[in-house]
C-alpha cells in the first residue's frame, strides 16, 4: 500500500501527538533546558531588536486575543490586595487629595468600621459608601465618612 503525502503528513502528526502524550515531562524538561540556555537567550535578544520583534507586542495587544487576555489580567489583579491598593491610590490622586503620608492613610481607611462624624456602621461590602473627607484647596485628609456625612455635613 502507497501512502500519499498527505496521509505520510497526517502519521507523523498523530505519532508526535502520542509521543508527547507519553512523555509529557520529558518534553517539558527538554523545552525549559532550551527556554534557560544560552542559545535561546541570544536568539531572544537578537529577535527583541529586530522589526518584527518590536511589533510583535504591539500586534498581538492590538488583536481581539491580546484586548481579551489584557482585560482579564487587569480584572484579576484589581482583586489582589495590590491593585485594590493601587486602584485607590490612583482614585485619590484624582481626588486631589496630598499622597505624601498615603501608606498611613491607607491603613486607617482599610481598618475604618466606623464613621469618624456620626459613628454609623460602615459597609464592608458596598466600598462607596466608606468616603474620603478631604479639603478640596490643600488637599489635606481629615476623615473617613459615610456617604451621608460627606455629601451633607462635610461641604
Amino acid at each position: 500500500m502507497v501512502l500519499t503525502e498527505e496521509e505520510k503528513k497526517e502519521r507523523r502528526r498523530v505519532s508526535a501527538l502520542k509521543y508527547y502524550e507519553n512523555n509529557k515531562e520529558k518534553q517539558r524538561e527538554k523545552s525549559r533546558k532550551y527556554r534557560e540556555s544560552e542559545k535561546s537567550k541570544e536568539y531572544q535578544k537578537k529577535y527583541r531588536k529586530s522589526e518584527q520583534g518590536k511589533n510583535a507586542g504591539k500586534k498581538y495587544y492590538q488583536s481581539e486575543r491580546g484586548k481579551e487576555i489584557t482585560k482579564k489580567g487587569t480584572e484579576i489583579y484589581r482583586k489582589t490586595e495590590k491593585g485594590k491598593k493601587t486602584n485607590t491610590k490612583c482614585r485619590w490622586k484624582i481626588q486631589g487629595l496630598n499622597m505624601e503620608n498615603f501608606e498611613e492613610i491607607y491603613k486607617r481607611y482599610t481598618d475604618a468600621i466606623f464613621c469618624d462624624i456620626c459613628e454609623c456602621v460602615l459597609d464592608q461590602d458596598n466600598k462607596s459608601k466608606k468616603n474620603m473627607d478631604h479639603d478640596h484647596d490643600t488637599g489635606e485628609f481629615r476623615n473617613i465618612v459615610c456617604f451621608y456625612c460627606n455629601i451633607h455635613i462635610c461641604k
